[in-house]
């Protein structure tokens, strides 16, 4: 019987635990190991049993074969020193690298591990980081001892899983890993925070949520601002003015549809759907600009109220800003930087509408939704005195009246 054999009888008589049955202990892990990992292992459990042993026994003898000492020099028996270095040969070959062993996380990943929950294509772009730190990184097979009170029970040991040779444990009860274990990790864990949670997409979204709510604060608080006035004006002077300038005042329910869109945009948002959101949001910013134009337009119709329709012009046009940058959150608006002429920031305001038309359109299309439910408005400059406002196609919004009727 060879050493390596005596020494797996031994060890086996001494509690050493066999290797096959302490990985039958964790489900699905048998598949990933090899006949060569197997025999690693359990050299492992094998040398921590018998090292110590041969050890001890070599120091013995070796203490047996002095003959005399002097100060630092030592006189030993040569057969009993032989002797008792064979001792020492007879360890069990192993090192601190044999505890760690790189498996297939192929072979562990659950099919969904690396599939985009969502359509924020940064999700998309921080999953295939994720699959490439693995391919660098590996999983890594862990051997070791569990914590003991009372000090290491060699004949106890435990398996678990790190990305990396010694890297974050990953916390999973077999050797199967899904999504929530993989980005539990410290490392990816982080990273899917920064790059998707608070990455190049939802910080757009976030920006753009900020800016249109003081648009929209702002638009609204001048429209009733000015409703105010108009009830506070002395008897009649509000509709003559109203009538010598060919305008009609513009109900506050024109804000109405915008703070719907907007909501069903933070919900789409909070849901993981940044494509939905995208284009509500889009629709609500269109229809601040569309209503800030319209009170403009009533304003420097009426007398006196050209000034006034300066600072709602301001609302106009940092909610098309806006707009334009929402347009361009998910890459949807490809191309729409081309439409920047002469290297200007901005894009004409015509052809903003027509791709964010387009993308609107496109995208009821797809989910089925009716044209009603997502219809786009757009400004059209309208000649001095007339009613304002344009729906997309230049049909009436149905909002001028006429300067026969007045609040």
């Amino acid at each position: 019987m060879g050493l390596e054999a005596r020494n797996r009888r031994k060890a086996s008589e001494l509690g050493a635990p066999e290797a096959e049955a302490l990985i039958a202990t964790v489900p699905h892990l048998a598949r990933l190991l090899s006949k060569e990992q197997v025999a690693q292992i359990q050299n492992v459990l094998d040398a921590e049993v018998l090292n110590p042993m041969y050890v001890e026994a070599y120091q013995k003898a070796m203490k047996a074969s002095v003959i005399a000492r002097s100060g630092n020099l030592v006189l030993r028996d040569r057969m009993k020193e032989r002797k008792a270095k064979k001792i020492l040969q007879k360890r069990v070959r192993v090192s601190k690298n044999d505890a760690f062993i790189r498996v297939d996380h192929n072979k562990m990943l659950t099919a969904d591990a690396l599939v985009p929950l969502t359509n924020n294509p940064d999700e998309a772009d921080y999953l295939l980081k994720v699959r490439e730190i693995l391919n660098r990184k590996g999983v890594w097979l862990r051997l070791g001892q569990p914590w003991n009170p009372k000090g290491r029970d060699p004949t106890v040991w435990e398996f678990w899983f790190s990305l990396g040779y010694d890297g974050d444990t990953i916390e999973t009860d077999d050797a199967i890993i899904n999504r929530e274990e993989l980005l539990g990790t410290t490392m990816l864990g982080a990273g899917f925070y920064t790059a998707v949670l608070t990455g190049h997409v939802q910080t757009k979204l976030k920006r753009s949520f900020e800016r249109f709510d003081a648009q929209y604060d702002r638009g609204w608080d001048f429209h009733v601002d000015l409703m105010r006035n108009r009830h506070s004006a002395a008897p009649g002077v509000t509709r003559v003015s109203d009538w010598l300038g060919g305008a009609s005042f513009p109900s506050t329910d024109i804000w109405n549809r915008a703070h719907k869109m907007r909501m069903k945009a933070w919900d789409a948002n909070a849901g993981g759907d940044v494509v939905k959101a995208q284009v509500y949001l889009l629709i609500a910013t269109h229809l601040v600009e569309y209503n800030a134009q319209r009170l403009a337009d009533y304003l420097e119709n009426t007398i006196g109220g050209a000034e006034s329709a300066v600072k709602i012009l301001k609302v106009a046009k940092t909610a098309g800003q806006v707009a334009e940058v929402v347009l361009l959150v998910t890459g949807v608006g490809v191309g729409i930087k081309a439409l920047r002429a002469g290297g200007s920031k901005a894009i004409s305001q015509e052809a903003r509408y027509e791709a964010a038309e387009r993308l609107v359109r496109d995208y009821a299309k797809k989910e089925g939704i009716s044209q009603a439910e997502l219809k786009m408005v757009r400004y059209v400059p309208q000649p001095k005195g007339t009613i304002l406002g344009n729906i997309k196609g230049g049909h009436s919004a149905g909002y001028g009246t006429g300067p026969h009727k007045w609040p």
